[in-house]
């Protein structure tokens, strides 16, 4: 009998050690921004970290899994509001492409709005329509990630087409139209 009292008070010994060494394991802090849906890669799985709060996190390296920028805006229906979502191209994740979490700091995933629109053009093309010229849309978020327009959406519905106008150097519209979506 005290043989036993003995290997259970080794044994609970080693369970309370254990829990205070992990309790008191060094750790750093990630904040993902309200708006932002970010899953990071671990253990090769993409994971979920909570948005608008401090979340502390073991110190190490992080890749993203995903990542989606919400906002709300004007919906369909006169009065009500949707969510509007648009999610990066990966691998394109610009400067978010590894997320250092350090211990005792705090590191702050910084992607997302304000979106910067740039236009590839490309040289002028001659058609039985008459002259093209081949543009492309990029949408950039502030980290330099990319993001993909055909993840564009309002609500659960793919967003309504781009529409555009062409104008020349005096504001004259030329043409109008809408661009499609791939």
């Amino acid at each position: 009998m005290k043989r036993i009292s003995f290997v259970a008070a080794v044994a609970l010994s080693l369970l309370m050690a254990f829990a205070v060494q992990s309790a008191t394991k060094p750790a750093g802090t990630l904040k993902v921004p309200a708006g932002l849906a970010l899953e990071l890669k671990i253990d090769g799985k993409p994971a979920a970290v909570p948005t608008g709060r401090d979340v502390p996190t073991p110190p190490g390296t992080y890749e993203p899994a995903s990542l989606t920028c919400g906002a709300t805006g004007p919906g369909l229906l006169k009065g009500k509001t949707d969510i509007w979502t648009i999610k990066v191209a990966a691998p394109n994740w610009g400067k978010i492409k590894e997320i250092p979490v350090k211990e005792g700091e705090t590191t702050t995933v910084d992607a997302g709005p304000p979106f910067i629109l740039k236009t590839l053009v490309y040289k002028s093309e001659n058609g039985s329509a008459g002259k093209t010229i081949p543009f492309t849309l990029r949408v950039f978020g502030k980290a330099g990630e990319l993001y993909d327009l055909n993840t564009f959406k309002r609500g659960m519905a793919q967003a309504p087409q781009v529409a555009l106008q062409v104008v020349d150097e005096k504001g004259t519209v030329l043409t109008t139209g809408t661009l499609p979506y791939g």
